[in-house]
């Protein structure tokens, strides 16, 4: 059911046309995108390649915009989908040196925001791919942030992939 909204929702169309600004939607599509596409990954593989082409469609309109409208608002986004699309890759070399690029540019270009969500994501990463130790850094990072950004119930919830690592 939250597949079928979600397809519904972030259909891959969905900007085409419309200003610059409207394409902060395809980032948010694309990172869903990738997300979806390793939840699925290991229960239906064709699903998961079609997430992750959408995934793809997102970044590319991205890319577009960070060479043509804004290097300044766009290159942070497209090293997250980048690494996020390495991640699903399995490329976790390439993945980690794009997490931490989109941290950076994020943090140069003052997007508090997106620093914090770059710094949760390289968090799930290094989860998933069992450094739990490795995580923390990250998740303590995007705390830290998502409490500068005001967001202190967003930064709340990842108190509890703090917490379980002290076990």
């Amino acid at each position: 059911e939250a597949e079928d909204a979600a397809e519904k929702y972030f259909s891959v169309d969905r900007f085409v046309g419309l200003p610059p600004v409207m394409f902060f939607g395809k980032f948010y599509s694309g990172l869903v995108s990738f997300w979806v596409a390793r939840e699925t990954d290991d229960n239906d593989r064709k699903e998961s390649k079609k997430w992750i082409k959408r995934g793809v469609e997102c970044k590319d309109k991205i890319e577009k915009l960070s060479v043509s409208a804004s290097t300044w608002n766009f290159e942070n986004k497209l090293y997250l989908l980048q690494a996020e699309e390495q991640f699903c890759s399995r490329n976790f070399e390439r993945a980690e040196t794009l997490y931490d690029a989109a941290i950076l540019s994020s943090k140069m270009h003052k997007f508090v925001n997106e620093e914090a969500l770059a710094n949760e994501l390289a968090g799930h990463f290094y989860l998933e791919t069992g450094r739990r130790n490795r995580s923390v850094h990250y998740f303590s990072q995007a705390f830290e942030k998502y409490n500068e950004w005001g967001a202190v119930a967003k930064a709340n919830t990842l108190a509890a992939y703090l917490d379980e690592s002290d076990r």
